[in-house]
C-alpha cells in the first residue's frame, strides 16, 4: 500500500474510531480543518471526503483498525481464472432509502467511477469488464492478471442505480461545477450513517442508521461535524466545549 493510501485510510479510521468510544454522549461534535464539498463519493479523490462518505456509503471491501483488508458488501471472493475476479455479495442489504442491494448497483458503479467527471477513473481500469452473474454474484474480468487488484475499493463506494437514475445523476459531477447535481448535495448509501442535513461550509448532521447490515459497536446516535479552518479558532472551539474532537491537531 502507497503511503498516501495508509495515510487515507488512517484519516478515515480517525473518524470511524467514533464508533468505539466509550463516552455516554450520544452526539459527537467533530471539527475539522477541510470542509465535506461533495457528496457525491466519486466528485473528490480526497482524505477528507473519503473519510466522511466512508460512514454514509460502503465498499465491497473494508479495512479494520490494523488495515487489514475485510469484507464488506462482499462477503467473499475468489480468482476462478488469473483474470477473473468473482465477487459474492452480502443478502439482505438495503440503502438507506429501502432499495435492494444488488449486483446491479456494482455493475453501474463501476461504470459510474470511471465515466467521465469521477476523479475516482483509476479504482477500476478502464479495459476491466465488470459481469453480473447472477442478483448477488459480480465478475471482473481483466485484461492481465492483477493479484491486488481490490486493494484501492475501500474508498470505492457503492451507490444505487436506481436512486441516482431517478435523481438524473447517473453520472458524477465535478466538485467544482457551477451546478450541483442531486448527488453532490444528497446521499444515499448502506453505511453506518445517514446524512440528515448538510450545509456546505457550515454543518454536516449524520444520524446511526438503525438498519445498518453490519451491527454498530458504538453508542451513537449523532455526529455533527463542522468545519473550522482556522487553527486558532479550532483548538477555541474544544478548549470551549463547542466541539469534542478536533482533526488535526495544530
Amino acid at each position: 500500500m502507497s503511503v498516501r493510501q495508509t495515510l487515507l485510510t488512517a484519516a478515515t479510521l480517525t473518524i470511524a474510531a467514533v464508533a468505539i468510544s466509550p463516552a455516554s454522549a450520544q452526539t459527537l461534535r467533530y471539527a475539522n480543518q477541510g470542509d465535506l464539498k461533495s457528496l457525491d463519493p466519486y466528485t473528490l479523490n480526497e482524505t477528507t471526503t473519503h473519510a466522511h462518505l466512508g460512514q454514509v456509503y460502503d465498499g465491497l471491501i473494508a479495512r479494520d483498525k490494523d488495515l487489514k483488508i475485510i469484507p464488506a458488501l462482499a462477503e467473499s471472493w475468489e480468482t476462478p481464472e488469473p483474470t477473473r475476479w468473482r465477487f459474492h455479495l452480502r443478502k439482505n442489504v438495503k440503502f438507506q432509502n429501502g432499495d435492494p442491494f444488488t449486483a446491479d448497483d456494482v455493475v453501474f458503479s463501476a461504470d459510474r467511477v470511471r465515466a467521465k467527471g469521477s476523479n475516482l477513473q483509476t479504482r477500476i481500469a478502464a479495459d476491466a469488464k465488470v459481469v453480473k452473474v447472477d442478483d448477488h454474484t459480480v465478475d471482473f474480468i481483466l485484461t492481465s492478471p492483477n493479484p491486488i487488484v481490490h486493494y484501492q475499493w475501500d474508498t470505492w463506494y457503492i451507490m444505487d442505480k436506481k436512486w441516482a437514475e431517478e435523481n438524473n445523476t447517473a453520472g458524477p459531477t465535478p466538485a467544482a461545477a457551477t451546478s450541483p447535481s442531486f448527488a453532490s448535495l444528497h446521499a444515499n448509501g448502506t453505511g453506518a450513517f445517514t446524512i440528515e442535513s448538510h450545509q456546505p461550509g457550515v454543518k454536516t448532521v449524520f444520524k446511526a442508521n438503525p438498519n445498518w447490515w453490519r451491527k454498530p459497536q458504538h453508542n451513537l446516535k449523532e455526529i455533527v461535524f463542522t468545519p473550522i479552518g482556522s487553527d486558532a479558532t479550532r483548538v477555541a472551539a474544544l478548549l470551549s466545549g463547542e466541539v469534542d474532537i478536533i482533526e488535526p491537531v495544530p
